[in-house]
């Protein structure tokens, strides 16, 4: 380090940047803390009705549980009449019902006129509604396709498609939700052939339902979706609406439109947690509450929307399942230190320009290092000022890009933060296992720290690149999550393999193409195939979907989220630190083969820590804990393996002598054959 000086210099001046951005993430994390539980008011009120209890009598025994909110639906056709409070037939319908007799008066003297038209839905609803049954459908779809006759309401088009049309909120459905004393969450939903009058009329029946709450829209689209997106956020805005996102892990369970919509609703948008009816009926009541609490706790989610649990084993009371499952979940919140009520949407703040681009300048520096450091192991001679002039050149490109374009200048953040995270791993195992000295446990466990200290590093610089409101929400992501995981081994197997030879670039490629040109043995070929398998499952397992988790996996993850506050990653603690641990012992103990493939394990272990950090939706206390308990759990199990390591050569290889293991602690692993 003591040839990229200037470098070095940078670094700690980005990290210092790095830090004062951060501290203002963590005071803006620590001032939203408030979660709101929203019953699903149609799923909850039906399970009452399904196990014979009064609904309104369940949803008091529900509010003094703690639940904080109610969902309310848009009235369809279909919904009303399931209460009973409309009927409603097809013209066609209503033409076979006369031939039999089968009409009610209004309806037979209407036919008698030759006044039903096939084309059209008839509607004949209890007094209250009639009027604002007729208001909505003329509001929604254009006066020249509802009318009334007599009690009856006519609406021209298919049963199939006015049936599941929204119609907006019963103002006292909206005013009983809330004189049980819950806050209301509505659910509007969308039509695919509404107009723009139709959407005025929608936002505008809105206002008669004052205060503004929380909208979370039901169905595949958000209101507006394709082309009123726009108005559908000025209204709301308008209104003083929050949107409530909800957070999936699939591109198939986005709801469409939902990306612009956040983007025009900016900052009136709060992140939701929910589980599906199916995983309700499937999952325990232990998981569901599980998942529930790591919501806000590990994403920062503000809003958690509970459906009940309507599969319950046979012998279980459903009612007091669901009570408990409630409550539980409410202390559960309470216990981590939040306050449950209504949330109150994050800042909409971005760091300033002048310190992201110190930090640009930190990570740009750490890559010119990882590229001198590359550079030297192919044997190509560049002189440590050309690395600094490139980081000073980057460093002036940043900042030319964050005056020029918003857009832009997140896309380029995004790619920095790659970047160091790339060259932040490779550097932390090459240079630890470089600098490691002493004796087999000593150096292990001196490797380690050291490389994970330069992670730490690392991850703080990366953190503070994408610090922001589109990344605190999750609509903006660190990019590259696989390409972070595997450039690093493969970097650092380069460096270990040709690091501290003499040559130039010719002899570094006339070294590989001898490698090439070996003769391929059976347990290199099974080993290389292990390799690929176990490459595969890290890129499989990376990121928010790919292979299942074993079984025994997640009884070890059930168990250390019992035990700690934030679950260290298996990754780190149980395969990544264990085993940089070892090949800074076999490189102690010289047992120069195995120390590249366990130093190009253990960089994934480097990889996952600096990852933690790029997950900017992840409380930042969280993560610190995560990494020191990673590290505290890896230390442990990789001192035994290292002392297993030690020995097991003391029995099988007494060739290594005294003498032999002094001079080996006091020379570091140049280089590896």
């Amino acid at each position: 380090m003591r040839r990229y000086g200037a470098l070095v210099g940078l670094v700690a001046v980005g990290l210092a940047a790095a830090v004062v951005i951060l501290g203002a993430r963590w005071h803006v994390e620590q001032q939203t803390r408030t979660v709101e539980v929203i019953l699903d008011g149609a799923a909850w009120q039906e399970i009452a009705v399904r196990e014979g209890r009064d609904p309104a009598a369940f949803l008091a025994d529900l509010r003094a549980r703690g639940a904080t909110s109610l969902a309310v639906y848009e009235n369809t056709l279909r919904m009303l009449q399931e209460q009973g409070r409309v009927s409603y037939l097809s013209g066609g319908e209503v033409l076979a019902a006369e031939r039999v007799e089968a009409l009610t008066p209004s309806l037979r003297a209407l036919a008698a006129a030759g006044a039903i038209r096939p084309a059209a839905v008839y509607i004949r609803p209890e007094p209250a509604l009639r009027g604002w049954l007729l208001d909505a459908f003329r509001g929604i779809l254009g006066t020249a396709r509802a009318g009334r006759l007599g009690d009856v309401i006519e609406v021209y088009g298919t049963r199939e498609d006015l049936e599941n049309l929204g119609l907006g909120f019963f103002p006292p459905d909206v005013a009983a939700a809330r004189q049980a004393g819950f806050s209301t969450v509505l659910r509007p939903k969308n039509y695919r052939g509404l107009s723009a009058e139709g959407l005025a009329w929608k936002l505008d029946a809105l206002k008669r339902l004052d205060p503004p709450t929380t909208v979370v829209f039901e169905g595949a689209d958000v209101l507006g979706y394709e082309r009123l997106i726009n108005e559908t956020a000025q209204g709301l805005r308008e209104q003083g609406y929050r949107y409530g996102r909800v957070e999936v892990f699939t591109a198939r369970r986005k709801q469409r439109g939902e990306d612009a919509l956040t983007a025009r609703m900016r900052p009136a948008v709060i992140r939701l947690f929910s589980l599906t009816p199916e995983e309700m009926a499937v999952l325990p009541l232990p998981s569901i509450v599980d998942k529930f609490l790591r919501a806000p706790l590990e994403r920062n989610i503000r809003l958690l929307y509970l459906r009940p649990m309507t599969n319950t084993p046979a012998g279980v009371e459903a009612i007091q399942t669901n009570l408990e499952l409630v409550d539980r979940i409410v202390r559960g919140v309470q216990r981590h230190g939040f306050t449950v009520g209504r949330p109150e949407p994050l800042p909409d703040r971005l760091p300033s320009p002048l310190l992201l681009v110190v930090v640009a300048a930190g990570a740009l520096a750490l890559g010119a290092i990882t590229l001198g450091e590359l550079a030297g192991a192919a044997g190509l001679s560049v002189r440590p000022p050309i690395w600094g002039a490139l980081a000073a050149a980057g460093t002036l490109l940043t900042a030319a890009v964050a005056l020029a374009d918003g857009g832009l200048f997140t896309l380029w953040r995004q790619l920095l933060a790659l970047g160091a995270a790339v060259a932040g791993a490779t550097l932390a195992v090459s240079g630890g296992l470089a600098r490691g000295a002493g004796g087999a446990l000593r150096r292990s466990l001196a490797v380690l720290w050291l490389a994970s200290g330069v992670s730490a590093v690392t991850g703080v610089l990366v953190a503070a690149l994408l610090t922001g409101w589109p990344f605190m929400l999750a609509i903006n992501t660190f990019l590259g999550v696989k390409v972070a995981h595997v450039i690093p081994p493969v970097l650092v197997g380069f460096l270990l393999a040709f690091g501290g030879r003499p040559g130039d670039i010719r002899s570094t490629v006339r070294q590989i193409w001898h490698w090439l040109d070996r003769p391929l043995r059976l347990q290199y070929a099974v080993i290389a195939v292990l390799g690929a398998v176990l490459a595969v499952m890290l890129l499989a397992r990376s990121g928010n979907f790919g292979l299942p988790v074993f079984g025994p996996e997640v009884r070890l993850r059930e168990a250390l989220e019992d035990l700690l506050v934030a679950r260290p990653r298996t990754k780190e603690f149980l395969i990544g630190h264990p085993a940089l641990m070892l090949a800074a012992a076999a490189a102690a103990l010289r047992l120069r083969a195995a120390v590249i493939p366990l130093a190009i394990v253990g960089a994934i272990g480097q990889a996952g820590l600096i990852n933690s950090f790029s997950h900017i939706h992840t409380p930042l206390v969280l993560v610190v804990l995560r990494t020191f308990y990673a590290l505290i759990i890896g230390s442990l199990l990789g001192g035994v393996a290292v002392l297993f390591l030690g020995r097991i050569v003391r029995r099988f290889a007494p060739a290594v002598t005294t003498e032999g293991r002094k001079a080996a602690r006091a020379a570091p692993p140049a280089a590896v054959d």
